[in-house]
């Protein structure tokens, strides 16, 4: 069974806009409980997210007497505002930016004492948002059958749901235009609906069935299913992962998945893992038996932790120090006991960003703690026979990963919002993960040894080792924007955006090659930097297999971008051998 994934598969920009502004709102507990005037979105388990973070969905004015109320990405008619407004309320406005220009054009055209045609559902919300700004000249059409029923007008204007198909509205805007010839039509589909419905008929024509998740009472997905099914192809539209089994999709080899504009992307994450396993249900003994293995070296941090004892091999080489076993193990047990016990104490984060290892987690929980402290004291014991200088670099690295999550400082009612744990600090996560791996990789080494080590060697191994940590650990941050922005982290591709943040990651991974380039002509490294360069080159290799949503779902991912410090371990193995 293989598994396509949609490139457009996630939240539009409307929606994305609407939850960044609910989210940003919600964050300030000042304002208590914060309403939206009605759902939000058309996703069931969003909204019952959203709830959990103290926004409600309010049907009736009435319910309540004050507070902030939001305005959905769908738009409300210019009475509902009003009222809203003259009971008091502050009115945060969501509407989706394309919505907002429909109700101007159709208020243009009001003021002329045009009619307006829409061309959409009349049951939708945006659609009776719509018909307010028609100043009562306003008519729904769905259906070229429909067009019979027009009374005689003057002045037409025609407009579209931004959620319509573009192929239905030019069939139904061409019979207009049979009874009005000079009507006047304004395409205001969704360039992002229109693309995300065009590959959705492309991937349902490639694959043997097609799945479709989202809220069964949104409309732009339950038209890309509508879609999917025109083609043939068996169409499953789903909600949750649970709906899915492996008697339902028995028989397809090729599997496609795409979403609904309202849908995040831990739903889609949860729906592609589930077809993951249902996969490996299919496979031989063998194959399954490597596929699991795989799967929990991953989702027990054993992977990344052989990881690091390759990039500390790879470290002392690079600086010319001996690689002493003791050196990579104190990696690897630092590693695996810091990004164990930090999963532990940020569930939530795992929950919504890695949602295929949080049962994994659940059901070992007892041994993984158990096996991560161990791994911390034995780390440090080995680091007390290596020096002072090493033991207390691990013991500062063990304090600093373990307190980062955990809420040191005491909460002040003066300053609600103020500073508590270290990940409360902007962007900083990144930053003191690779500062970590740098100290047990590097530094520790570096101070481990009673060779004669050169400062700039040891300075353009750090600046290389951070480099890879710092790129790898901002990727997932790309990867887990959705899911960081719920949980109130600031990272920096919410800071800068995803594309912006690919451009960045890029020019860093420049830079990282042009020190080692450096570093070989001024003698301060040897040949070693110049082989290393492969790595840099693997890097821009996945950054560019994520742009292309190859490797953007699913323990694969992860397989392939920490499979770059087993790459630059066994570069330098190579390299020694040849040497």
């Amino acid at each position: 069974m293989q598994i396509m994934l949609a490139k457009t598969a996630g939240f539009c920009m409307g929606v994305k806009r609407a939850m960044d502004i609910v989210l940003d709102a919600s964050s300030n507990k000042e304002k208590g409980i914060l309403y939206t005037y009605g759902p939000l979105i058309h996703n069931p388990q969003v909204i019952e997210m959203l709830e959990t973070k103290n926004v409600k969905v309010l049907t009736d004015l009435s319910e309540i007497s004050s507070g902030t109320v939001v305005i959905r990405t769908h738009g409300i008619t210019p009475a509902e505002r009003k009222r809203i407004k003259e009971k008091g309320f502050t009115i945060n406005d969501a509407t989706c930016p394309l919505v907002m220009k429909v109700q101007s054009i159709i208020k243009r055209h009001a003021v002329k004492e045009c009619y307006t045609i829409i061309v959409g559902d009349e049951h939708h919300a945006e659609v009776k948002g719509l018909l307010g700004f028609a100043n009562e000249k306003g008519i729904v059409v769905r259906s070229t059958e429909e067009v019979k029923r027009l009374p005689p007008m003057d002045n037409v204007c025609i407009v579209a749901q931004t959620t319509m198909n573009r192929k239905r509205f030019r069939e139904i805007t061409d019979r207009i235009k049979e009874r009005y010839p000079d009507c006047e039509i304004v395409d205001t589909i969704c360039d992002a609906t229109d693309k995300r419905q065009k590959e959705a008929q492309s991937l349902a024509k490639k694959v043997d069935a097609m799945i479709v998740v989202g809220g069964r009472n949104s409309a732009n997905t339950k038209r890309l299913a509508e879609i999917s099914e025109s083609t043939g192809t068996p169409t499953f539209l789903i909600e949750t992962e649970e709906e899915l089994d492996g008697d339902s999709l028995h028989g397809f080899g090729i599997l496609g998945i795409t979403a609904g504009a309202s849908t995040p992307n831990w739903m889609i994450k949860r729906v592609f893992d589930k077809v993951e396993s249902l996969k490996r249900e299919r496979k031989s003994r063998l194959i399954r038996y490597a596929i699991g293995l795989g799967e929990f070296l991953i989702k027990s941090n054993i992977y990344v932790a052989i990881g690091a004892a390759f990039l500390s091999y790879a470290s002392c080489k690079l600086q010319g120090i001996y690689p002493d076993p003791l050196l990579m193990l104190i990696a690897a047990l630092y590693i695996f006991s810091m990004y164990i016990l930090n999963s532990f104490t940020d569930q939530e984060v795992i929950r919504l960003n890695e949602p295929g290892k949080t049962e994994f987690l659940k059901k070992n929980r007892g041994v993984l703690i158990s096996l991560a402290v161990l791994s911390a004291v034995i780390s440090i014991f080995i680091s007390v026979k290596l020096g002072l200088i090493p033991f207390l670099l691990l013991l500062f690295s063990s304090i600093l990963g373990i307190f980062y999550s955990i809420k040191i400082i005491p909460e002040n009612p003066s300053r609600p919002h103020g500073f508590r744990r270290l990940k409360d600090i902007p962007a900083s996560k990144d930053l003191f993960v690779a500062l970590a791996w740098t100290m047990v990789t590097v530094l520790i080494p570096h101070f481990s040894t009673e060779e004669r080590v050169s400062f700039f060697a040891t300075l353009t191994t750090f600046l290389f080792v951070f480099s890879l940590v710092y790129i790898r650990s901002v990727l997932f941050d790309i990867r887990d924007i959705q899911g960081d922005k719920i949980i109130g982290r600031e990272t920096i591709p919410i800071f800068i955006g995803k594309e912006n943040t690919k451009i960045f990651l890029v020019v860093l991974a420049g830079l990282s090659a042009t020190g080692l380039l450096i570093s070989r002509n001024m003698g301060w490294t040897s040949s070693l930097s110049h082989f290393m360069l492969l790595s840099i080159l693997y890097t821009c290799g996945y950054l560019y297999l994520y742009h292309k949503r190859t490797i953007s779902q699913g323990l694969s991912c992860e397989a392939v971008v920490d499979g770059k410090f087993i790459l630059v371990g066994g570069i330098a193995f190579v390299w020694s051998a040849m040497s």
